[in-house]
């Protein structure tokens, strides 16, 4: 029989049949092994004590009869008969008395072993301090002293226990005994009952030892009963996880298993994971996934990390204990030495494992302890940790930080033809000035613009805004020292021969202005006024060729011509042509996939985002760096890495 330890179904401590007598209530008629559940000594103990009719006695065996329940579980074929090799037993209340030990005492669990019609006929468990005991109550009518005949058959277990796989086994004893007292009054009859006592030894035994039993009763009826236990449902199999196999699978493959597991087993080595065992057995991804979680269901393998250098470790805090069990350090060092190495003792490997911290990979980790020169495989080294559940994975989880929304003082404001523009343009900014410069520009007048803009409706009607400001009309009187300003410009302009005309290349024609009024006097001092106070640079051209219909005076051969920075000329051409410009792009083979930017949320890692992709981490860092704008090299911009 297999010890505590080495049996994966929870232990029968005992195995109680207990009934409800008319004289002292609930008692407890046999036990195995007899004594260990304690019962009241005010309660008569007899090996008889059930009565089918009120007029029936309780018969005594004879002296020197041994009684039917000393019986072996090999004599209950013939009840009536005696087994001339059956052993000589002491008598329950000996055996009761030399007991020593005890689980509980019966009177604080009697209300529920024989409990009210309420409960009869419905699996019971309840629990003392440590132990939990598991019964199915029956109640059957009938020519009883009082009408009714209440019985059960119990079995203990730990506390703690799993009883999901006895449950059926409960169910189908009482299902057998209730059939057995319907038909031949089995349980009542005083000539019958003590059989009970060799089905109890029998099942104690057999489930203990076997997991199954075989137990006849009569000619009709038996006991049939074989243990399956219930494992719990697997986890859901992931693509990047890596299956690890805990039993020698080829040893038991059969012809008659299914055709992808066989296939599936063939690939199960610890270092494919299950995409790749999928594309390698040719089988469909699904239908690998499913195979992987039968393994599961049945514990012949476990599910484990994609090993790579880039990987981090950390100790769990169960190490404390479990560096210190002999089989840690019996298996660690054959199991993680390659072969032809001195294996190093546990407290050099113990060391190494209390170095694996997060934020150091585990190449970062063998350089800085010289791993290769001790023989050790790697892999094997972080797996065995794994695997005995003292060391962990820290995974990395990108998120993808959203940009800073705008100032509202970086918003851009809707402006007047007269005036100010607030953003200039960024080819070409406008001199910057000091607060002195500013209040002797915009001193007892209003604010100036930069530009000369048209008065004819087609003007106004090709603005992109489609709004004209009520300053449009205010007319300005000029002084008398900027007409001589004026004319004296005029008179610089007349002897280098330039032309004061518009010339039809201007960029200014692109906003639709073909008719125009002649600007009057007044307008065009003030407006050259100012262009040649705040840009004297671009008074003349390199050609002699000039403009006043622009926010300057632009030269008609420049290859890039100034545009009007007039809020009504549209400019998304111009930053449409700067973006394409500036913006660096990324080869068709480094670019980032679309579908990654959705999944850098935190919640998915890098080995699920590497499978999924088929990149590994120094090729998916890459991605990160060029969607978070960083420069790479750790800087991944507004990409940040959450380890967990």
């Amino acid at each position: 029989m297999p010890s505590d330890g080495e049996t994966f179904l929870p232990r029968i401590h005992s195995v109680f049949y207990a009934i409800f007598d008319v004289k002292t209530g609930p008692k407890i008629v046999y036990q195995v092994p007899e004594g260990f559940i304690a019962t009241s000594p005010s309660g008569p103990v007899s090996n008889l004590s059930v009565t089918s009719s009120p007029k029936s006695s309780t018969p005594t065996p004879a002296e020197g009869e041994e009684p039917l329940s000393r019986r072996s579980s090999s004599s209950l074929i013939s009840i009536g008969g005696q087994c001339p090799n059956s052993r000589h037993m002491p008598s329950p209340q000996q055996r009761s008395s030399s007991s020593s030990r005890t689980l509980f005492n019966f009177d604080d669990i009697s209300k529920y072993v024989i409990p009210r019609n309420a409960l009869c006929g419905r699996l019971v468990k309840y629990a003392t301090k440590k132990y939990r005991i598991i019964g199915l109550p029956v109640s059957l009518l009938g020519r009883y002293e009082r009408n009714y005949f209440r019985f059960n058959l119990c079995f203990v277990f730990d506390r703690s226990a799993d009883l999901s796989c006895y449950e059926p086994i409960v169910r189908k004893v009482s299902r057998v005994l209730t059939a057995c007292e319907e038909e031949s009054m089995f349980l009542s009859n005083p000539q019958s009952s003590p059989a009970m006592y060799a089905i109890l030894e029998q099942l104690y035994e057999d489930l203990n030892s076997y997991s199954e039993t075989s137990i006849p009763i009569d000619d009709f009826n038996s006991i049939e009963l074989k243990i399956f236990p219930f494992y719990p449902n697997p986890p859901p199999v992931r693509d990047w996880q890596v299956p690890l196999a805990l039993i020698n699978l080829a040893k038991r493959i059969e012809d008659n298993w299914d055709l992808t597991v066989k296939k599936v087993c063939e690939h199960i080595n610890g270092v494919n994971h299950v995409s790749r065992i999928a594309q390698l057995a040719d089988c469909d991804l699904e239908l690998t996934r499913q195979a992987i979680s039968h393994l599961l269901y049945y514990q012949v393998i476990m599910t484990i990390d994609i090993f790579q250098y880039s990987n981090m470790y950390t100790l769990r805090k169960n190490v404390q204990w479990l560096a210190d069990e002999p089989h840690v350090k019996n298996e660690c060092g054959p199991y993680v030495t390659k072969s032809g190495k001195s294996i190093p003792d546990w407290p050099k490997m113990l060391h190494l494992y209390s170095r694996l911290k997060p934020g150091k990979t585990v190449f970062e980790w063998m350089e800085s302890h010289h791993v290769h020169e001790l023989g050790i495989d790697v892999r094997r080294f972080t797996s065995f940790g794994v695997i005995k559940g003292f060391l962990r994975r820290v995974h990395r989880y990108p998120i993808l930080i959203a940009p800073d929304p705008p100032s509202p003082s970086n918003r851009r404001r809707r402006q007047s033809f007269s005036a100010s523009p607030a953003q200039p343009s960024s080819q070409h900014p406008s001199p910057p000035m000091n607060s002195a410069e500013s209040s002797r520009r915009f001193r007892g007048r209003l604010p100036d613009v930069s530009v000369v803009v048209p008065v004819s409706t087609e003007a106004v009607l090709s603005s992109p805004t489609k709004e004209v400001d009520s300053t449009m009309g205010l007319q300005r009187r000029t002084s008398a020292a900027e007409n001589v300003l004026e004319q004296l410009r005029f008179k610089t302009l007349q002897r280098s021969g330039s032309n004061l005309t518009q010339p039809s290349s201007t960029p200014s024609e692109e906003i639709g202005t073909t008719h125009e009024r002649p600007i009057g006097r007044a307008r065009l001092n003030s407006d050259t006024r100012r262009q040649t106070m705040f840009q004297p640079s671009e008074v003349s051209g390199r050609d002699g060729g000039f403009s006043v219909f622009g926010p300057s005076v632009v030269p008609a051969s420049t290859g890039h011509p100034r545009l009007s920075r007039s809020p009504s000329v549209p400019i998304v051409p111009q930053i449409h042509t700067s973006f394409s410009q500036g913006s660096g792009q990324l080869p068709n083979a480094l670019a980032p996939p679309p579908e990654l930017i959705p999944l850098l949320d935190g919640e998915h890692h890098t080995d699920e985002l590497s499978t999924r992709f088929e990149a590994g981490w120094p090729l998916l860092q890459q991605w990160l760096a060029s969607i978070g704008g960083g420069k790479g090299n750790g800087d991944l911009g507004r990409v940040s890495i959450i380890y967990r």
